[in-house]
């Protein structure tokens, strides 16, 4: 069964290794350069980092912006296209050409032709996804480092040992859809559906809901504050709080609040200062050098008054979670293949004569 099964995955392993080894020299010949560059641009900042003029290391890393945002999109499809090409035609391409009938009626049990499928493909549709998540994470470290956002919903899955869950994932989910559907272009296009839909949901529904955030308070100032208005003769007014300095946290929220957590509304900031609604004053805490003084001195005042019932609350999650939320999300990927993989046994001995 295992020399078969090689036979079999031959094409498709030399193909995955070539497409591995074009990877890894396009890696290999921009990694250093985009290491020195970065390296450069951190010793001139921090040489010069009270002057105006000094060099922002993001800006200087950027030039491969494109290049790293080549790379992250194919480290998202690789799990999916894994899942449709290698997963979902691995069972039902024996269906469709009838060979599925040789293997059931030989001694070899359909547990075990099963079983050395699912473990040999499964294994190398993983093995190929973690050296490119493996290349992918050491390549994009500058830029990760002055980015500062390891939470990012474009950067956490496609670094580390996330992508071995969405491949082994996305593998078991094709075999599935191949076991149960038997026919390969059918389970193809189900599980590219599915298994996206199932990323998309994880990602921006259920991820934050892995741990409980924490909370941070801190004093409302007219420095770290903003408003907006909406203009017109019924104006109202917002503040807006800006994120305090939490390098490589995840920051769910930011909201003046009262001593009985009440959200500081527009109707209330409307009427404590309703010069504001009319004043032009400065969208953000940073800028407010460039107001006028009357609009600064409003802002402040404002600010100052509202400060006495009200504070600021951060809900965020901190750097030092990141390594737990990566094992989470890829231990309960993990499990779901796990459980897909059940499913196609149990279906193969009920349904596969």
């Amino acid at each position: 069964m295992i020399r078969l099964s090689l036979r079999q995955f031959r094409t498709q392993g030399y193909l995955a290794i070539g497409l591995l080894g074009v990877a890894a020299i396009m890696l290999a010949a921009t990694g250093p350069h985009f290491a020195h560059v970065y390296d450069a641009y951190a010793k001139a900042q921090g040489a010069c980092i009270a002057s105006p003029t000094c060099p922002n290391v993001r800006i200087g890393v950027s030039t491969l912006d494109s290049l790293l945002e080549l790379i992250g999109t194919a480290l998202v499809a690789v799990p999916a296209l894994v899942g449709a090409f290698w997963g979902a035609p691995l069972i039902s391409r024996e269906f469709e050409n009838g060979t599925h009938r040789l293997a059931l009626t030989q001694s070899v049990t359909r547990t075990r032709w099963v079983a050395v499928k699912l473990a040999f493909v499964g294994a190398a549709s993983v093995a190929a996804t973690g050296l490119l998540s493996l290349m992918v994470t050491w390549w994009s470290a500058p830029m990760d480092a002055a980015n500062m956002n390891r939470f990012d919903a474009g950067l956490f899955g496609e670094r580390n040992i996330t992508p071995l869950g969405y491949a082994a994932f996305a593998f078991a989910l094709g075999v599935s859809f191949g076991v149960i559907l038997r026919r390969a272009l059918p389970a193809m296009a189900a599980t590219l559906g599915v298994f996206l839909g199932v990323r998309l949901a994880f990602t921006y529904l259920i991820r934050q809901h892995l741990i409980s955030p924490r909370h941070l308070s801190t004093t409302l100032a007219a420095i770290t504050t903003g408003y907006g208005t909406n203009g017109g003769p019924s104006a109202q007014s917002s503040l807006f709080l800006s994120a305090p300095n939490l390098p490589n946290a995840w920051v769910y929220s930011t909201r003046a609040v009262d001593s009985s957590a009440h959200i500081l509304n527009a109707h209330t900031v409307n009427s404590a200062c309703p010069q504001l609604a009319t004043a032009s004053g400065p969208p953000s805490g940073a800028s407010q050098v460039q107001a006028s003084t009357a609009a600064r001195d409003a802002f402040e005042t404002c600010v100052t008054q509202l400060s006495a019932t009200y504070h600021g609350v951060v809900t965020y999650q901190p750097a030092s979670r990141y390594w737990l939320f990566q094992s989470y999300e890829t231990g309960i990927y993990l499990a779901g293949a796990l459980a897909l993989v059940g499913l196609c046994f149990y279906w193969l001995h009920r349904h596969a004569t």
